[in-house]
């Protein structure tokens, strides 16, 4: 019995003596486009707002906000920021990793964007290129402007010379 008292003793003073334990708070959220920032008054926007989906391939550019975090923990703060593409449901973490932004992130950065001008696409860093456009095959003759309304004028030309030649032959006096 002695025993169990003294470690209970010693467990209450180690937990005692251990520092409590400091929740890191979001205390500031923001979505800004090149002209102004909306402040995300919401705590459990704000909450929401940090939660990124898996990581995916660059989306395309596309007009997009930098959501800007501030979080304490403590007495110190540290922020980050990321670019969010609602179009393409996608965004940017500060590292350069692309993750799907879940739907109610995009309907949060969309509501908190609310007229805001985005950023233009021609500024996201690190969204993929677009895609090369396809020559026209020159065996296909798509480059042909008469091809293929040509080549059918052409054959009704063709068929219509015959039954002309045809007719005439049939009607010809007789020479005698």
């Amino acid at each position: 019995m002695r025993r169990m008292l003294v470690l209970a003793a010693a467990t209450a003073a180690t937990l005692a003596a251990a520092p409590a334990a400091s929740a890191k708070e979001i205390t500031k959220a923001q979505v800004c486009g090149p002209d102004s920032c909306a402040t995300v008054d919401d705590q459990q926007a704000r909450a929401a707002l940090v939660n990124g989906g898996p990581p995916r391939k660059p989306p395309g550019a596309a007009p997009f906000y930098d959501v800007r975090i501030t979080m304490a923990e403590g007495d110190q703060t540290h922020g980050f920021a990321f670019a969010a593409v609602p179009s393409k449901g996608a965004l940017r973490a500060g590292d350069g990793t692309w993750l799907v932004m879940p739907p109610e992130v995009v309907a949060l950065v969309r509501r908190f964007a609310g007229d805001q001008k985005p950023y233009p696409a021609a500024e996201l860093t690190g969204a993929a290129p677009p895609p090369e456009p396809r020559p026209a095959s020159a065996a296909s003759g798509a480059d042909s402007p008469l091809w293929p309304e040509g080549a059918i004028i052409a054959l009704i030309a063709i068929v219509a010379a015959a039954g002309v030649v045809r007719f005439s032959n049939r009607y010809r006096p007789a020479s005698g």
